[in-house]
């Protein structure tokens, strides 16, 4: 039998394949174009997914009712830390983020009714981390173990630390109770704000002055940190711990280096004291991010030009940007774009005086992002987190544009369609692979990290409800 077709057979075959080669083509393009409908659906996805991974009870200890998952873990080995684990973990930054960014698109959009829930649900959650409206990262919970040698005080106080991650020499457990701080104390009052603004509430806020008494002037002490990378002393910037640091009479970095090689000595600063709130190494420190986090509060409260602090914060983080520390100007925070996303935030939220600085990182922000439309920060942090960068630089660059600032829509647009592409679908729920939103800081700054993939989404979903309504 002849193997050969006909001419007349195999010329329709070839017909036949060529449209339907269109056809395939033509349903593949239609699934994979964006329209405003399909990221409207992938915004109400997302809600769906962050609806249904807030935590329902509480489990003493290891999670809570109204708070969102978020992962503390470890990159490699580290002295006094351990080996590298990952364990989840109830604090205060992942709650009341999700809970801000959630709350800023409901009142950009009131017919988001799925939101409402969510906010009432993790409002109580968020004010168990203050004292008298000052915010602390973590809870106050039992010690894990005996944390001073002898007898324990009666009764044994509680103590700021991580719910399930453990610690084990008493050093790190008395190291792990920190100050509560200007970061989550702005953030926190912030989630009040929010609630008051969208439930009719008139809860307290904290003022202005609280930030103004921990400037960075006149100080008989400074960070080794910012004494390496974060510009110039006296700045009069805001300080990041709302405690009292230790002080020379006469400081130089010598004395220092000196402390920090006998951390592990009780004449050390850096010692921490068992049961008492601890300052890392015992000295304040200045974040470019916890700076822009303070104006954005302090601009949403309306108490902006009543504070001290706000120029010397705007001169820090003008000078962190002219010098180009994207990587350095943040102590806690590693991802170099958290730093323009906070400085967007804040000029939105009314801090005109960020302006200069804006142009500069919107400079920065068309100069690195790549052909296929996303961003990524350095190979250390884990593994260049192109989803948790491309995050900060779509809200940083859409807050920019809220403000006033000229921003190319084509970068954007690609920024939007590269972030779509990366999402998990499971039905009706839409999320992101969470990156590093925090870290330890200074020496763990590219080894502890915290992640959630619940704080990843909600960046995006907002991103894509200001693309929607900006574009």
């Amino acid at each position: 039998m002849s193997l050969r077709f006909p001419l007349s057979h195999l010329r329709c075959l070839q017909f036949r394949y060529f449209w339907l080669g269109i056809i395939c083509w033509g349903a593949s393009t239609t699934t994979n174009a964006q329209t405003p409908d399909s990221i409207a659906l992938e915004v109400k996805f997302a809600l769906n997914y962050l609806e249904k991974s807030q935590c329902a009870f509480t489990i003493e200890g290891k999670e809570y009712a109204g708070e969102w998952p978020a992962f503390m873990q470890m990159h490699t080995r580290f002295f006094l830390l351990g080996t590298r684990h990952k364990y989840r973990d109830s604090n205060s930054f992942t709650t009341i983020g999700i809970h801000n960014l959630l709350a800023e698109m409901y009142l950009s959009d009131t017919a988001l009714q799925k939101i409402r829930p969510m906010l009432l649900k993790a409002y109580p959650e968020i004010c168990s981390y203050a004292t008298d409206l000052e915010f602390n990262f973590w809870k106050k919970l039992p010690p894990n173990r005996d944390l001073q040698r002898g007898a324990e005080p009666q009764p044994v106080p509680l103590v700021r630390r991580p719910t399930q991650y453990k610690l084990n020499s008493r050093y790190i457990n008395n190291a792990a109770n920190v100050e509560n701080d200007a970061d989550d104390t702005a953030s926190g009052n912030l989630a009040i704000w929010y609630h008051n603004r969208i439930f009719g509430t008139n809860d307290s806020l904290v003022s202005h002055r609280l930030f103004d008494a921990f400037l960075d002037e006149n100080r008989k002490n400074r960070h080794w940190y910012n004494y390496l990378f974060n510009g110039f002393p006296n700045s009069s910037a805001y300080m990041t711990w709302l405690g009292k640091e230790a002080e020379f009479k006469r400081w130089n970095i010598l004395k220092t280096i000196g402390h920090n090689q006998t951390f592990f000595l009780k004449s050390s600063i850096c010692y921490p004291t068992p049961y008492q709130p601890y300052i890392p190494y015992g000295t304040n420190d200045l974040d470019a991010v916890v700076n822009a986090n303070v104006l954005t509060y302090l601009a949403k409260k309306g108490e902006l030009t009543q504070s001290r602090g706000r120029v010397g914060a705007k001169n820090f983080i003008e000078h962190q940007t002219k010098m180009q520390r994207w990587r350095r100007a943040a102590t806690y925070y590693p991802n170099r774009y958290h730093f323009h996303y906070a400085v967007a935030r804040a000029l939105a939220a009314g801090d005109s005086s960020l302006r200069p600085t804006a142009e500069m990182m919107l400079s920065h922000l068309v100069a690195s992002q790549r052909d296929n439309g996303s961003f990524r920060s350095r190979r250390k942090v884990n593994h260049r987190d192109v989803v948790q960068s491309s995050a900060y630089a779509l809200l940083a660059l859409l807050y920019f544009k809220e403000a006033g600032v000229d921003v190319p829509k084509e970068k954007i647009g690609l920024l939007v369609q590269f972030l779509s592409r990366q999402k998990q679908q499971e039905k009706d729920q839409i999320y992101w692979k969470g990156g590093v939103f925090f870290s330890g800081g200074t020496v763990v700054r590219n080894v502890l990290y915290f992640t959630s993939d619940a704080y990843t989404t909600a960046l995006i979903a907002l991103g894509f409800q200001k693309f929607l309504q900006l574009y």
